[in-house]
């Protein structure tokens, strides 16, 4: 239908798509007032309809208030990816278990025996020859992938809750874990290298015997790398079993934190007041390390930390037992109760106790 120039305003000559329409639409009724405005039967057809984006995924239109963001992935740089997200406590409590350099190299061997060549091959050369190529790749991914797993599952520190952190360092040394990791990613790609190299040896041999002597020498070159670099896997293991058994701190549950210097008394009152049994000695520094207990009062769970004593002296002179106290009262959110023994049996004067109290109650930020 063709409008006439004099009874149609301006604005709506050039109108080419719905959208178009609607907008002109909305525009001509908010100024009903300011001029008249003159109807077309095909222009009031457009009141009616209904627009929407639809993107085509997988060959069909969907709506975008329907589309998920696994629907549609949309391609970013590396620039402009996220961060990776910080882990929440309980990291060491997820960690794998760890089998013993050992056991991993036994149950690969016997594994990759049973493998056995392909069907139908009749040339007994290539038999053997297609048997030693199989073994040996069954034989070098049961070493690799077990190794694959433990590097995937074990967390990244930088990533790891700041108080687990300070207890990877203040507890195996400074850069022993990942000089660890690092070391168990070093024997798999070896691991690799090695059983590549020799499978592809085995797969180019070109009699029966040559096979077989192909395959020895690829399962003994994989044992020879094992005993020289499979301390690692057993270093992991033990790094594993140490921090597994760290004591879990639940950040939702009420925490009471005792503070003193050594020997006032406070693994005594974790003893006596919650499910805790710290060790209790008259000698200082007898709690070597972060201790758990609750208590349960109305149906409501508390948690009790026994910490190492502190000492009046500056921080680059502590030992890694005081740091542990230092870094509970750092990083975890936790109620301080300062023990002190006024009578000064424990070897600290009542005066150094209450510097000691004051310098925890900085690193606190109480």
């Amino acid at each position: 239908m063709k409008l006439a120039s004099s009874l149609v305003p301006h604005q709506w000559r050039l109108l080419t798509s719905p959208q178009d329409c609607l907008q002109a639409f909305i525009f001509s009724t908010a100024n009903t007032t300011k001029s008249r405005t003159f109807w077309s039967p095909t222009l009031r057809q457009c009141r009616n309809l209904q627009t929407a984006v639809s993107p085509i995924v997988s060959s069909s239109y969907l709506p975008t208030s329907y589309i998920t963001q696994k629907q549609i992935e949309i391609p970013t740089s590396p620039e402009k990816q996220a961060p990776p997200v910080q882990e929440g406590l309980g990291a060491f409590q997820k960690l794998p278990m760890v089998m013993p350099s050992i056991d991993l190299y036994c149950s690969a061997l016997r594994k990759s025996k049973r493998v056995q060549p392909t069907k139908g091959i009749a040339n007994i050369a290539k038999r053997e020859r297609n048997r030693g190529a199989k073994q040996l790749d069954a034989f070098m991914k049961e070493l690799a992938l077990p190794l694959k797993g433990y590097m995937e599952s074990f967390p990244r520190k930088r990533l790891l809750h700041p108080y687990e952190r300070s207890l990877i360092e203040l507890t195996l040394g400074e850069g022993k874990y990942e000089e660890v990791l690092g070391k168990v990613d070093v024997l798999r790609k070896k691991v690799l290298s090695v059983g590549k190299e020799h499978a592809s040896l085995c797969a180019k041999a070109l009699s029966k015997k040559e096979a077989e002597e192909r395959l020895s020498e690829g399962v003994e070159k994989l044992e020879l790398v094992f005993q020289q670099q499979g301390r690692a896997v057993d270093d992991l293991l033990s790094i594993a079993k140490v921090l597994r058994a760290m004591p879990v701190v639940d950040l939702e549950m009420p925490t009471l934190c005792l503070v003193g210097a050594p020997n006032v008394g406070k693994s005594s009152l974790v003893r006596i007041l919650s499910t805790g049994k710290p060790e209790i000695c008259n000698y200082p520094f007898t709690t070597r390390g972060i201790l758990m207990g609750h208590i349960v009062l109305n149906y409501q769970r508390f948690q009790v930390t026994d910490t190492p004593g502190l000492l009046r002296r500056c921080d680059e002179d502590r030992n890694n037992l005081e740091k542990l106290t230092l870094a509970v009262l750092t990083h975890l959110p936790t109620a301080v109760l300062y023990v002190h023994d006024l009578t000064g049996e424990c070897g600290t004067s009542p005066s150094d106790q209450l510097c000691i109290c004051l310098e925890g109650i900085a690193v606190s930020n109480l």
